[in-house]
């Protein structure tokens, strides 16, 4: 047990952040999460053996679009109508333990929606994960979730053209940058009740400097996995409209 000040406000404007926030005095129940994660490549000093997969090379370079991605290098592939539609890129020399990662991210950016698909060796049957990609001009994060009882991933290939009619994607539209392929541990966890006797009616998941960023109604869940590394303080809410609140730490 620890006592712990929650600031909780309206505005959160850097100059004015104590005049506006109201003070919260609350016993707290000190909870740990901790979600590991793994950098297969970021274009900087990690995974950067990339090889030709299909008919299309893949380059590092400094100048994708910067906005959504500030990082200095992404991996990119141009495709032809003459590319094969599978065709992307290919990293091996991998040791991804599936026992500790259930899930693989890749941030994305291309012209054109469509589907992204990675293939997944591990010295057996290759298994094929797919991803819809929906914000054309734009950097997206998708999810793959790597398939029960594969062994220890290998080698990873990135198709992010699979699904399309390669003779009508022309100029920039052919153009796919990809960047911070990472394997992590998605846990959700439910929310426990801190109150003895008592219904809690909502949650609520604040930032230690007392910024609202997410609310949930009873015991649904909180997926942590999509909350940056730091300190948070998950506020609750009984039906008399008693609060309590405990910490939250994900490293």
């Amino acid at each position: 047990m620890e006592l712990i000040l929650i600031l909780h406000g309206k505005n959160s404007v850097k100059n004015n952040i104590m005049k506006t926030f109201t003070l919260i005095i609350s016993l707290i129940i000190s909870c740990n999460f901790a979600f590991g994660q793994i950098v297969i490549s970021n274009g900087e000093d990690t995974g950067l053996g990339w090889w030709q997969a299909g008919s299309t090379a893949v380059e590092i370079v400094d100048w994708h679009p910067k906005e959504g991605n500030p990082t200095a290098k992404a991996m990119t592939i141009w495709i032809s109508p003459t590319s094969d539609a599978w065709s992307g890129g290919g990293l091996g020399g991998l040791n991804i333990n599936v026992s500790a990662y259930n899930k693989i991210s890749v941030l994305v950016y291309k012209n054109v929606a469509g589907t992204v698909r990675l293939e997944l060796q591990d010295g057996g049957p290759n298994q094929f994960v797919t991803a819809n990609y929906t914000t054309p001009g734009a950097w997206q994060k998708l999810e793959f979730a790597i398939p029960a009882g594969m062994g220890n991933i290998t080698t990873l290939l990135i198709a992010p053209f699979i699904d399309y009619n390669l003779s009508t994607i022309v100029g920039e539209q052919s153009r796919c940058y990809w960047d911070e392929v990472i394997a992590f541990k998605e846990t959700t966890a439910s929310v426990s009740n801190t109150f003895a006797m008592s219904e809690v009616v909502k949650s609520e998941v604040f930032t230690v400097t007392g910024t609202l960023i997410k609310t949930f109604n009873k015991s649904q869940e909180i997926s942590y996995s999509d909350l940056a590394k730091g300190f948070y303080i998950i506020k609750q809410t009984n039906n008399a409209g008693k609060n309590n609140s405990f910490k939250v730490t994900i490293k």
